[in-house]
Formats: C-alpha cells, structure tokens, sequence
C-alpha cells in the first residue's frame, strides 16, 4: 500500500510541476505591451475638416489598451458632418518595426474581421491601411493629436 501511495504522490508532482511548466511557458508567448512613447497618444485623421478616424493609443497599468473610432461623413451644401460614429476596441495589436498591426471586428451585426496598420513616417505622422476594407482597401494619414 505504502508503495502505491508513493507513486501516486509522485505522479500528482509530477503532474503539479508539468501544468507549472505550461503555465509559464504560455505567459511568456502571450505579446508583451506593443506601447512606446513614439506611439502613445491620439491620433486623427480628417475628411472636409471634420474627424473622420481616431486611434487612441494607450499603456495603462503595463498593459496595450487602445481603440480606434470611424465617423462617417456627409457633405452637404459645402458643410462636412459627422452623421455616424463606430468604436472599435484593437485586437491583437503587434509592432514590426515602424508598423502597428491589428485587428477589428466590423460591427453592426458582423463578425469579419479587418486587418489594420499604421506606419510612422519621417514626418512624425502615421499612414493608416485597412487591407480588407473595400475593394481597395482604406488609407489615410494620421497627426498626432495629444
């Protein structure tokens, strides 16, 4: 009896230390927080002088938490409104060099997913790309806000 006791606390620590060794492993594969001071902050882009896209970068507490809102824009008689205001919360968000690349979920009722990018540029602003928005996907140039 005392013999198979001793196996059995040995498997139960054995196994303790393996869920151990995977729980560290998948900590360290989990992305550590994209934010540097270079991307931290507001940045916006306009259309007709009014906000069309505003992505908000931000490191609280260590950890990425960033949204990025789409208005859209009617002109009419000359005057540019915003008339519709979407904010998305950033999944997934990876920095590769001078590029931020993340994901969002469409909304309104769909589940698609749309690959996005901001590069900085010399200039201190950001190209903005959404890959899969439209035929042509979507580009706009960002400034820093705040």
């Amino acid at each position: 009896m005392k013999g198979i006791l001793g196996i059995l606390a040995s498997l139960t620590i054995a196994a303790m230390l393996i869920t151990t060794a995977n729980a560290q492993t998948a900590a360290q594969s989990i992305d550590k927080p994209f934010i540097h001071p270079m991307w931290t902050g507001v940045w916006q882009g306009n259309l007709d002088g009014v906000p069309a896209v505003t992505l908000t970068l931000a490191d609280d507490a260590g950890e990425a938490n960033s949204t990025i809102v789409f208005h859209a824009i009617k002109n009419e008689n000359g005057h540019a409104y915003s008339f519709s205001t979407e904010p998305h919360t950033l999944i997934h968000p990876r920095v590769e060099g001078n590029t931020l690349s993340f994901q969002v979920i469409r909304g309104n009722g769909s589940a698609e997913v749309l690959n996005m990018s901001v590069e900085l540029n010399k200039e201190g602003n950001v190209q903005f790309t959404c890959s899969n928005c439209g035929p042509d996907g979507s580009h706009a140039e960002l400034e820093r806000t705040q």
